[in-house]
């Protein structure tokens, strides 16, 4: 799966960190693409998360895990403080989950539950759908780059300031690459 770019935001939608892994065009035309990205991944993510919550037979909030069109996946993790990673790929079409993983220890093994789109219970249910293994593979990831990277490299950064972290004076970019291409299922 290639991974298309990564972004961090806050509880009210500021982009925290944004890193694109596919180029292309000119450099002014990938800035304008990246911001307008950004703005239409948090605008997406914000309303489907509002009415997954009003949908939802359960109360509190609705969890939305993965957004799966034709084109490509989005895959969501929320923490409790309201911070959100979102891994923006590929469909996972070549995807082979009898390779390697290279999970963090404390990854779930569970398939997701929630989100839009996706395979049935069983897993896959066809060609084209999401596989439960990769999602949940893709979403324990970012869930280890919360608790193991960011937290590491940003939170407890001396110069860290909640509403305004620096993230350029951190190690957080060059870990996060080299845990990503880690990854079995990363192709850039």
């Amino acid at each position: 799966m290639a991974v298309h770019s990564f972004h961090i935001f806050d509880r009210k939608g500021k982009t925290l960190f944004t890193k694109r892994y596919i180029r292309g065009g000119s450099t002014t035309d990938d800035e304008e693409q990246l911001s307008e990205q950004r703005k239409l991944v948090f605008g997406m993510l914000f309303s489907l998360r509002e009415l997954s919550a009003s949908l939802s037979p359960a109360e509190g909030p609705g969890d939305l895990h993965l957004v799966k069109t034709g084109a490509s996946t989005l895959y969501n993790y929320e923490t409790v403080s309201g911070l959100r990673f979102c891994l923006y790929m590929t469909p996972e079409a070549s995807y082979n989950p009898n390779a390697q993983q290279n999970m963090p220890s404390n990854a779930p093994n569970a398939p997701s539950t929630g989100g839009v789109g996706g395979g049935g219970p069983g897993g896959s249910s066809g060609a084209g759908m999401t596989n439960t293994a990769v999602a949940a593979n893709v979403r324990g990831a970012l869930k280890h780059i919360y608790e193991h990277i960011w937290v590491t490299f940003v939170v407890r950064s001396p110069m860290y300031r909640p509403n305004d972290p620096n993230i350029s004076s951190t190690n957080f970019e060059p870990s996060l690459d080299n845990y990503l291409k880690g990854m079995s299922w990363y192709r850039s």
